[in-house]
Parts: structure tokens; C-alpha cells; sequence
């Protein structure tokens, strides 16, 4: 279900709550009409035996006079008596005109002897009435009927009906409040909870979501996150260091193959075919080694160790030098690439600044394609000297952007070919150990954008500035942010 749980919650207190209700209220009300009837059942009991009592014989006047004074003690107010014979035919009658007729029709009971009650319609707005009938027990054999109006039953049972209907949807209205009101104050610690693990990512993993003092789900549920997280933290910390033993490991062999492979290729009499190979694995080889340097760019970034040798640097004059050593790259996919905007100066390293413009550039061309440009401009802006790299190739696909700065990731591995995802990374752990930002902005079919700020001249990151307790590269301080639908936050 898409309705939340404090929603669900509420929305059930309630519900159960009117079905106690209607279900309260339906046997209340039809308990205190039973009662109500129970008490005129008595009365009318009581006034018929009082009838049956004052006849002593046949007279003129006798039942009328006994009929009237008991008729005025029902609570009924219209009430009636009959006198008839065993076939029913009223013989004498008293009180209400409905008695004209008669008031019971089946009077077989009652002349075996039973007392009847029951509720009938009288008259011509078909009143509802309470009537009792007993036979006589004197001869001659005759049936005294008495009978008396429900309405004060019924206005008393639609009275409380009447209230129930009014105060039912009040105590509806305040359980509905009190569910959504209990149900959040339940659910708080699951949401403290899930904003914290949701704050949680793969840089801050020592952090922990909080535990209730409390011994019920929520701290089982609290107890349990914190676990995954210690597990989840030991098994990165041993992926980073195998990745981090890894690449100091390789770099040996390889710089010993690299070697070995350049003295073969210096041979003049190294026949064509063979130096076509050597030349090719050198290419391999070369480009291992600068795999092996990224994964160990990010491994000294993992480990606080990313320091910065800072000197005073213009982004404009690095791009252009970037350019220029990207010519014959560019030229070889028939990719313009041009440089624009004023001269940008900062407190930078400047090795590392060049790294991530040599990155973005080959991003951009690569993904330009054949006959495709690409535009680096540089700006300053609000305090930090900015550099955007344009691109005009198909874009990022909606559901890659939010990982393009995920190690390891490619929204398309078919392209770049020898790459490993990790360019894109390495931009951003350098331009985070220079208090800046990085963020990537991209339309289908309209190219992508990646832009990066940093501090100006005199704001930028202390030189040789060691690794603060607790975070990854020695100058982390900015923030990553991947724009568009999807789009990640990295602190």
C-alpha cells in the first residue's frame, strides 16, 4: 500500500472504533426500547387486572367507569380499552377511538387462558400501540383488551438515537486525532531512524542511528541497523585496503614491464611484426599503469592521505594547457575542443587541478563523437573560480546520472575503451580536498555539462594539510552533487 503507516494507523482507529460504535449504540438503543416495552408491558398488566377486578358482573356503566380510571394511569398518551366476547366482538370500549374496532384480532391464546401482548398499528395514522389482552376468569367468558400509545418509547429511543448520531462522528473526529497523534508519537523513533541511516553513506559509515532506551521492536530495529553498519563498514574498509594493497603491489611489476618493453622496442634490428606487438602491449601496459595510479589516488584519498601541494594557478591557463596535450587525442576523433572565459587564479595544486581537467576533457570528448565539440570555459563567480566542460553528444541517460561519480561506474562500457569508471571519481575527491563542488548536469540528446568550483586565490586549502580525524582526503571539505533526476549528494 502507498498510504504511510501513520496514515494506515489512524485511518484503522478509526474504523474500528465506528464499528464499535454503531455496534454500542445499536444494542443500546434496542435494550432501552425492549425496557421501555418490558415497563409498559407491566403497566398494562397491572391496568387490565385492575379492569378484570372491577367487574363483578354484568351493569351498565361498570366496565366504562373501571376502564376510564385505569386508562389514566398507562404512560401511553392515548390509551384504550375493550371489552369482548369470545368471538371478538367489542361489547363495550373506553379511552381512545381506536378502540372502536377491535384491537387484537387472534384470541386464541386467550381463551386458553395466556395473557398476549403485542405491538400493533391503530387508527388512521397507524399509530404504533402496546396491547394486552386476558380472558376474564368469572363468567360470563369475556376478553378485557387494554392498550396504550408507544410514542413516548419511541421518542425516547429515537431521542438517544439522536444523540448517539451527533456524538458518533465527535468520537470519531477525536479518535482520528489521537490515532494520527499516537501513531506518531509510536512511529518517531523509526523515523529518526530512517533520517539518520538515510544520512548515512559510504564516506560516514562509522556513524550510527541512535538506540531507544526502550526493549521492544523500535531498539530490536535499531540494534539491528547499527549491526549492518558495522558489518557494512568492516567489509568496505576491506575492499578499500585490498584495492589499496593491490595497487602499490602492481605498480613494481608493471613499472618493470614497462621497462623491459622499452629497451625491447630500441632494438634496430627488432623485426616489424614483433615490434607492432611490443609496441601494443606497451600501449596495454601503459594504460594498466595509469589504472593502477587512479585506484591509488583513491586509495590515499580513503585513507586521509590526498595532500595538496598548493601553488597559485589559473584554471583558464591550465585548460589551455590540458587542451594542447589532448590535441592529438581530439584530433584523432575529428573533436573540436576550445577554451573560453577569463583568467581565473587560484591557491591550487596544480598537478591535480590539470588531472581533473585531462578527465573531464576526455569525457567530453569521447562522448562528443565523430565531428562532435566540446567547450571548456572558466569564470569567477561569488568567491570561487569555476570551470565548466561542455560536451554536444547524446547525454547521460536519465537513470546513469545519478552514479557518474560512482567509482567503477560507465553509463555506456561500450565506449572508452580501457577505461574503468574511475576518472569521474577522482575529479571529485581532488576538487573535495579543495573545498569545492562538482556537479553534472544533462539532457538526452543534448549533451552533458560538468562543472567544478573552487575557492579563489587566498580562500583555497592549506598546503600540505594533513587528514582531519574521520575523513576521507586531507582537505575534504566540499560537497559533490549530481544535478537532474536522481541526483546524489555526497558530504
Amino acid at each position: 500500500m502507498s498510504v504511510p503507516v501513520r496514515l494506515r494507523i489512524a485511518i484503522w482507529s478509526v474504523g474500528l472504533l465506528a464499528i464499535l460504535i454503531v455496534s454500542l449504540a445499536t444494542f443500546v438503543v434496542i435494550r432501552l426500547r425492549a425496557d421501555l416495552i418490558d415497563g409498559v408491558d407491566s403497566t398494562l398488566a397491572t391496568r387490565a387486572s385492575q379492569i378484570a377486578i372491577g367487574l363483578r358482573g354484568p351493569g351498565e356503566g361498570e366496565f366504562q367507569d373501571v376502564s376510564d380510571a385505569a386508562l389514566q394511569h398507562l404512560p401511553g398518551t392515548e390509551s384504550a380499552a375493550q371489552l369482548l366476547d369470545p368471538s371478538g366482538t367489542v361489547l363495550e370500549r373506553s379511552g381512545d377511538v381506536a378502540a372502536a374496532s377491535p384491537m387484537i384480532e387472534d384470541l386464541t391464546a386467550v381463551r386458553r387462558g395466556e395473557s398476549v401482548s403485542r405491538t400493533v398499528t391503530l387508527g388512521s395514522d397507524t399509530e404504533p400501540f402496546r396491547v394486552l389482552a386476558l380472558r376474564l376468569s368469572s363468567p360470563p367468558e369475556r376478553i378485557v383488551v387494554v392498550a396504550t400509545s408507544l410514542e413516548t418509547v419511541e421518542a425516547s429511543a429515537g431521542r438517544l438515537t439522536t444523540l448517539l448520531l451527533l456524538a458518533g462522528p465527535a468520537l470519531l473526529v477525536v479518535a482520528g486525532i489521537g490515532g494520527w497523534w499516537l501513531a506518531g508519537a509510536a512511529l518517531a523513533p523509526v523515523s529518526r531512524i530512517t533520517q539518520t541511516a538515510g544520512e548515512i553513506e559510504i564516506e560516514r559509515l562509522d556513524e550510527r542511528v541512535d538506540v531507544p532506551d526502550t526493549r521492544d521492536e523500535i531498539h530490536d530495529l535499531a540494534v539491528t541497523m547499527n549491526r549492518m553498519l558495522e558489518r557494512l563498514q568492516r567489509g568496505v574498509a576491506e575492499q578499500r585496503q585490498f584495492i589499496a594493497d593491490a595497487s602499490h603491489e602492481l605498480r613494481t611489476p608493471i613499472a618493470v614491464m614497462r621497462s623491459e618493453l622499452e629497451v625491447n622496442l630500441r632494438e634496430r634490428g627488432l623485426p616489424t611484426d614483433a615490434r607492432a606487438t611490443l609496441a601494443s602491449v606497451h600501449e596495454e601496459i601503459e594504460s594498466m599503469g595509469a589504472m593502477v595510479e587512479d585506484l591509488l589516488t583513491l586509495a590515499r584519498a580513503d585513507e586521509g592521505q590526498l595532500v595538496l601541494v598548493t601553488e597559485p594557478t589559473d584554471l583558464r591557463a591550465s585548460a589551455a594547457s590540458v587542451r594542447a596535450a589532448l590535441a592529438t587525442v581530439a584530433a584523432a576523433s575529428s573533436v573540436g575542443v576550445t577554451v573560453e572565459g577569463n583568467g581565473t587564479p587560484v591557491l591550487a595544486d596544480r598537478r591535480q587541478i590539470e588531472q581533473v581537467l585531462r578527465n573531464l576533457m576526455v569525457n567530453g570528448i569521447t562522448h562528443a563523437g565523430r565531428g562532435g565539440h566540446v567547450v571548456v570555459s572558466t569564470w569567477s563567480d561569488a568567491g570561487s573560480a569555476r570551470c565548466s566542460v561542455r560536451d554536444d553528444g547524446p547525454g547521460i541517460p536519465e537513470a546513469a546520472r545519478a552514479h557518474v561519480f560512482d567509482r567503477f561506474f560507465r553509463a555506456d562500457p561500450s565506449r572508452a575503451r580501457g577505461g574503468a569508471g574511475l576518472g569521474l571519481a577522482i575529479c571529485r575527491e581532488i576538487v573535495l580536498a579543495h573545498r569545492g563542488h562538482i556537479e553534472m548536469t544533462s539532457r538526452e540528446g543534448d549533451g552533458s555539462t560538468f562543472t567544478f568550483s573552487i575557492p579563489l586565490a587566498g580562500d583555497g586549502p592549506n598546503p600540505k594539510r594533513e587528514a582531519e580525524p574521520g575523513s576521507r582526503g586531507g582537505t575534504r571539505l566540499g560537497e559533490v552533487t549530481s544535478s537532474g533526476p536522481g541526483a546524489t549528494r555526497s558530504r
